[in-house]
């Protein structure tokens, strides 16, 4: 009879992590990433999913030892060895998450709009991983724009035309707009004030949010003047709530 197949490659719910652990293709690492010897922790995982009887091969190895580099890099604490508290990812925070990044976790966030490779970019391992000679993996110069102020920019029209067939899409144009918002605040740059003014008047509430947590975050004598004069006209209760608390005079300003 013929074997019956199902393919995966991040499509599906499965545990492929700790099966290629079983299968000898590399170690968990304390970032929680399947890690090889030779290729570090850049490759995707792929399963194929079948009836057919095989020889296993042995399990990985574990050679990260005593590093704890993964662990001391990550700026929202996501990790512990060999567990990762998904709730905290900057990746989570950045591509999956729908609604409010909390606030405590915004500063962690730094610069990254989608994603965060800092556990893989300080692991050893890593540091003469080959580069892939597929061309599908080659960096597409028109979307490796990743400048704030015009990404602040973007209508919902051009992000869906520009990011198209990219994994970029999976963070929606309102996600994008509000990680691009808490990175302008993380940059303490006075002059992105007036972008960051013309988000807070956005339609969607939660844009509005995180750009009134940025103008905050900023503190500049233009960002408390937008702040103030938002929340005069603001109707959502939430960001109300928000904007209120941003300005009071005795605010804890280590937002």
């Amino acid at each position: 009879p013929e074997a019956q197949t199902r393919i995966y490659v991040d499509t599906g719910p499965v545990d492929e992590k700790a099966w290629a652990v079983k299968a000898g293709l590399g170690w968990q690492g304390k970032n929680t990433n399947v890690l090889n010897r030779r290729l570090g922790s850049w490759f995707f995982l792929g399963e194929i999913i079948t009836d057919l009887e095989l020889e296993p091969d042995a399990p990985g190895r574990d050679y990260c030892g005593s590093c704890t580099r993964c662990i001391d890099a990550c700026p929202t604490r996501a990790l512990e060895p060999y567990l990762l508290d998904g709730r905290r990812c900057v990746s989570y925070l950045t591509i999956e998450l729908r609604g409010d990044i909390p606030e405590e976790l915004r500063e962690g966030c730094g610069p990254w709009i989608f994603g965060c490779d800092i556990c893989q970019e300080v692991c050893p391992w890593n540091r003469k991983s080959p580069f892939s000679s597929e061309p599908e993996f080659e960096r597409r110069l028109d979307v490796a724009e990743t400048r704030l102020v015009p990404l602040s920019r973007m209508t919902p029209e051009e992000f869906s035309q520009r990011y198209r067939q990219t994994a970029i899409k999976r963070s929606k144009w309102r996600g994008l707009m509000r990680n691009t918002a808490v990175a302008l605040g993380n940059s303490g740059n006075p002059e992105v004030a007036p972008e960051l003014g013309r988000l807070l008047d956005d339609p969607d509430p939660m844009i509005r949010r995180h750009a009134a947590w940025a103008l905050a975050r900023i503190g500049s004598e233009e960002a408390l003047r937008l702040l103030e004069q938002r929340r005069t006209v603001e109707t959502d209760v939430a960001t109300l709530q928000t904007l209120e608390r941003l300005v009071q005079p005795d605010r804890d300003r280590k937002i």
